[in-house]
């Protein structure tokens, strides 16, 4: 069981060691020559060889891109049900508006009416009137 485990480890090792090697750059005479030793005479200049970049899952990045389309399909239904919730809300106020705005002349009418009848009808009207004013409080409280 030990022997595999440490044949392992070897060859990470190795492996790690094999991506870290310098190249070594001689130009001698004009002539450019490249080794793993350095020169013995020219100019040197070591050349540092990048390690490979890392392996890509493609089945991440479809599970990634499939779960940024669901999130974003999300995201776009629940705009639309603010949407929707603010455009009702929008056409319910307009229509609370309406019917205060009618309840309000009704009850101009009818204070208008009970200042001009006469002693007869006076109450009935006065009653009209107040009755208006108690509907309109009821339903448009400002």
């Amino acid at each position: 069981m030990r022997t595999p485990f440490f044949l392992f480890a070897i060859c990470a090792g190795l492996a790690s060691q094999a991506g870290a090697q310098d190249v070594y750059k001689c130009v001698q005479d004009g002539q450019t020559s490249y080794s793993a030793a350095p020169c013995t005479g020219g100019q040197l200049q070591i050349l540092e060889i990048p390690s490979p970049p890392p392996a890509v899952d493609k089945g991440a990045a479809t599970r990634q891109e499939r779960v940024a389309s669901q999130l974003e399909a999300a995201r776009k239904k629940q705009e639309n049900l603010a949407d929707q919730a603010r455009e009702r809300a929008a056409r319910q106020k307009e229509t609370h508006d309406k019917q205060c705005a009618k309840l309000r002349l009704e009850q101009k009418w009818a204070a208008q009416d009970a200042v001009g009848v006469g002693d007869k009808n006076r109450d009935a009207a006065q009653l009209k009137a107040r009755r208006a004013g108690e509907r309109l409080a009821v339903e448009c409280l400002h």
